[in-house]
């Protein structure tokens, strides 16, 4: 099952999308805050406005630094970027470089999990009872060095989040192929196998920086574009098993 936040005629639903199916279940509320229960409404999936499936009520943090193939060992501790909620935004909406940012953004694609209860020291075995489920999450980056790691990470719109929440207790993280593509031509592709810190461990090293409250999002690890992107470029990131968005890069107005 997937978890989807979707618009109809601008009004925001909550959803639930059975594998197979093209028919979005409405549901009364936010499933991450209450249980799970339809509306009665039915929406087809091709005239729904898909959103950012969950607005974390206080951030998004990125592992942006456990890139696949990269020789980092599972003892260490990663970097990581936090961005505020307002960075967050979904399926086909725009990223808006800033006008300070050098006029193109650094791009991190990867797999995100999505908490669904206050957590903190949880252990990589714990990991699938805290989370509701995984999800695309991409990190983008602008601003050269003269201004600091936080500010080039943390603008609006620099954390896409989609195009849904998978929900699925036989979910394997650590075997799926993440790929970008810029305007149609591939670029870069990874296994998540080949993570230094797999899914979980990545997950349990961020509960233990910071408590994560029920919302966040966390980007396990995942590829990074060979080159920057600018306006006038589209975005299409995928990850098997999880789906696939897109999204354009613009210039923002300020």
């Amino acid at each position: 099952m997937k978890i989807v936040r979707f618009r109809i005629d601008d009004h925001p639903i909550y959803g639930a999308l059975e594998d197979g199916s093209e028919q979005l279940v409405a549901l009364k509320g936010d499933p991450l805050f209450q249980k799970a229960e339809p509306s009665g409404q039915l929406y087809n999936l091709e005239e729904a406005r898909l959103l950012s499936p969950v607005i974390p009520r206080s951030k998004a943090v990125s592992c942006c630094a456990n890139l696949a193939g990269s020789a980092a060992g599972a003892e260490q501790w990663p970097q990581v970027a936090l961005k505020p909620n307002t960075a967050v935004i979904g399926p086909d909406d725009p990223i808006a470089i800033p006008t300070w940012g050098g006029n193109e953004a650094r791009v991190f694609v990867g797999l995100a999990a999505v908490a669904k209860t206050i957590c903190k020291n949880v252990t990589p075995e714990q990991v699938g009872k805290v989370i509701a489920g995984w999800t695309i999450g991409v990190d983008c980056a602008s601003g050269g060095e003269e201004i600091s790691f936080s500010q080039t990470k943390a603008w609006d719109t620099s954390a896409v989040v989609g195009p849904w929440i998978v929900v699925d207790p036989d979910f394997d993280p650590d075997s799926l192929t993440i790929n970008a593509s810029v305007s149609g031509q591939e670029v870069a592709s990874a296994s998540s196998a080949d993570l230094p810190l797999n899914a979980a461990e990545a997950f349990a090293k961020v509960s233990a920086m910071m408590t994560l409250l029920p919302g966040d999002v966390v980007i396990v690890g995942g590829i990074e574009l060979p080159q920057p992107l600018r306006a006038g470029e589209r975005l299409e990131s995928s990850i098997t098993g999880v789906g696939q968005m897109e999204n354009m890069v613009v210039s923002a107005n300020r």
